[in-house]
């Protein structure tokens, strides 16, 4: 096994001749299995890494793009260099699943990015952002901000910005207790709240007061104590949370989830996304933590 391949996975040098590596070829044959059968090119790159078995004598880390490059080598149905180590019914297979996967997942995209148009706001003042196209740039996408004083930018391809979204979500479908806002601290009671005091006070004084107005007046400041407070936040958090219970780790974009728990998300100048629950909690996660190449982002389909 060489430190640093020039030569396709599969294959080694013996004598001077390219030869099939058996051990390597039986685990290419074993990715198109697993590709050809349902798995993605992330969780058959996981497996891999997980059994640790060797890339070369430097790496056993698999990731999805080594993977998509051994889906889409012609070189092992076999040429004049090098002996063939599958059929070419199962190449053949896997490369119509590969577009079909790819065909889905453009399409996936599409609904989400109409999804996100009205929920995206800039990090910075808060306003809505708008969405722009320019063949001008690598990254065709971004987003920029409708306030002109703010004018925030932010260069961000579709595939990057839902795929950061979809790690959010899965970070809240494995944790549901991040949908529970923090209680708030008791503080001083509104002057509203003050106002209706003072008028069950003044009421209560009369030589007759009107027990019927007191009732209103009472139902009225508890109404305005529980709007203050975030009692709501915590049943709509407790009702969220076993919505969230019925859900699983997505390789996609949901769009349904989304709906069920967004209220909208915020998009920083670095990049970062920030999720702001319909419970009233922000989720965010690590700086750039799914930034990757554009071409890398679509390639697992």
């Amino acid at each position: 096994m060489k430190k640093i391949r020039y030569i396709p996975y599969g294959y080694t040098m013996k004598n001077g001749q390219t030869v099939i590596a058996q051990d390597e070829a039986a685990v290419i044959r074993e990715i198109f299995s697993s590709y050809i059968n349902g798995a993605s090119l992330q969780s058959i790159a996981e497996l891999l890494t997980e059994r640790r078995i060797p890339y070369s004598e430097r790496s056993d880390i698999w990731d999805k793009a080594r993977i998509a490059r051994i889906i889409s080598n012609a070189k092992y149905l076999g040429d004049n260099e090098y002996d063939p180590i599958i059929e070419e019914k199962q190449y053949e297979e896997a490369a119509a699943i590969k577009t079909a996967r790819q065909r889905n997942t453009f399409e996936k995209n599409l609904a989400g990015i109409e999804l996100l148009r009205d929920r995206v706001r800039c990090a910075e003042c808060g306003s809505p952002m708008k969405r722009r196209i320019s063949n001008k740039h690598r990254i065709r996408e971004s987003w920029e901000c409708s306030n002109a004083e703010c004018g925030q930018r932010v260069r961000i391809s579709d595939s990057q910005l839902l795929d950061k979204t979809r790690i959010l979500m899965n970070r809240i479908i494995s944790n549901s207790y991040l949908l529970v806002p923090r209680s708030k601290k008791r503080k001083e009671l509104s002057m509203d709240v003050q106002q209706i005091s003072r008028e069950i006070d003044a009421e209560l004084e009369r030589d007759n007061p009107s027990d019927s107005l007191i009732i209103a007046k009472t139902v009225e400041m508890a109404g305005r104590l529980y709007e203050e407070s975030n009692a709501h936040l915590q049943i709509a958090a407790s009702i969220a949370r076993k919505r969230v219970s019925m859900m699983t780790p997505q390789e996609a974009f949901n769009s349904d989830y989304f709906n069920d728990i967004v209220a909208h998300l915020t998009l920083g100048s670095d990049g970062k996304v920030v999720l702001h629950t319909k419970t009233n909690v922000e989720i965010a996660g690590e700086k750039n933590e799914c930034d990757k190449n554009t071409e890398k982002d679509n390639i697992d389909h």
